[in-house]
């Protein structure tokens, strides 16, 4: 059973309202843009593992995407958890494209194009949390429960070598197509139970109720500000900005394309880049439109969940 589904992070929607809103020419549009592709990359590596983990039977495997806990005040962020009665498994997912070297030295090299790059250890990475999820487990007073971890290479064009001569190392970095075999190898090899279904109903809850999902200031790590930020209503077709605001309807400028609804994303961009909370003079200024009746109306028709009343009212 998928207990936490496949979600687009957060701070990739950011990056691409970003990378949509930069002002034109500016000197951070590479960067940004490299940071967005490099994100993206990863997530759609980790939408090819949850393709072979939702056809997964529901009835023994209860499965969290990109759950991140503390440990005090440190956090470790793991991107698919698979629970079982019998045992955890910790996937760490790579979409890396070219030959990719686990030598052993503890690297992770990829050749592409006659160049080589290197990349954190994903082993080191899981083994770390397997490591953290251990303690949260014993600081939240549950039974101890074995815990395995695999490395899973999402892109499946990527050709994976390694050098390393650990057995036990080896068998945990698979292409994403193998994943499903080595989870039915573990599950063969653990034939006891650990957790009764009334244990497991109970760490699901806690781990859904513990997750912390990061919360990014994506100007502040840009070291950008609103300034940087291109304001109006983006067409939908080609991207311009601003639409120009008619009775019923947007316009674009540039290509003509006519929208009823472009303002909901600009609505998005703003919770993600400028601030959670909005009011009705902020959305005039901000969709470039004058009358506050017509501002009133666009908010009520997006349901926006709000606090205060008339003039003090703002959305959230």
């Amino acid at each position: 059973m998928i207990i936490k589904p496949l979600q687009i992070p957060m701070i990739l929607e950011s990056l691409e309202a970003l990378k949509n809103r930069l002002v034109t020419d500016h000197p951070k549009t590479t960067v940004v843009q490299a940071e967005w592709a490099k994100r993206n990359a990863g997530y759609i590596g980790e939408k090819n593992v949850y393709y072979f983990l939702s056809a997964l039977d529901e009835t023994s495997y209860l499965i969290f995407h990109d759950l991140r806990l503390a440990n005090g005040e440190h956090f470790f962020q793991i991107d698919f958890l698979i629970l079982t009665s019998r045992f955890a498994l910790i996937i760490e997912t790579k979409n890396i494209t070219g030959t990719l070297l686990f030598d052993d030295q503890g690297q992770l090299i990829r050749t592409m194009n006659n160049k080589e790059e290197g990349f954190p250890d994903p082993i080191a990475q899981a083994q770390y949390h397997k490591r953290s999820l251990l303690k949260w487990l014993d600081a939240h007073h549950f039974p101890p429960l074995p815990i395995d971890y695999v490395v899973v290479i999402s892109q499946p064009s990527s050709i994976i070598k390694v050098e390393r001569n650990q057995p036990e190392i080896r068998r945990r970095i698979q292409p994403v197509s193998s994943l499903p075999e080595f989870i039915r190898r573990l599950e063969n090899s653990s034939k006891q139970d650990q957790l009764d279904a009334k244990t497991l109903k109970k760490l699901s809850k806690l781990f859904l109720k513990l997750h912390c999902p990061i919360q990014t200031n994506i100007l502040k790590e840009f070291a950008l500000t609103e300034k940087d930020i291109a304001t109006g209503v983006q067409c939908p077709h080609c991207r311009a900005i601003p639409m120009i605001p008619l009775k019923a309807f947007w316009k674009c400028s540039s290509c003509g394309t006519h929208s009823r609804d472009a303002h909901i994303q600009a609505v998005q961009d703003y919770f993600l880049l400028i601030s959670p909370i909005l009011t009705n003079s902020r959305l005039r200024q901000f969709l470039h439109i004058t009358s506050i009746q017509k501002a009133r109306r666009l908010l009520t028709s997006m349901n926006l969940p709000y606090e205060g009343d008339k003039k003090a009212r703002v959305y959230l």
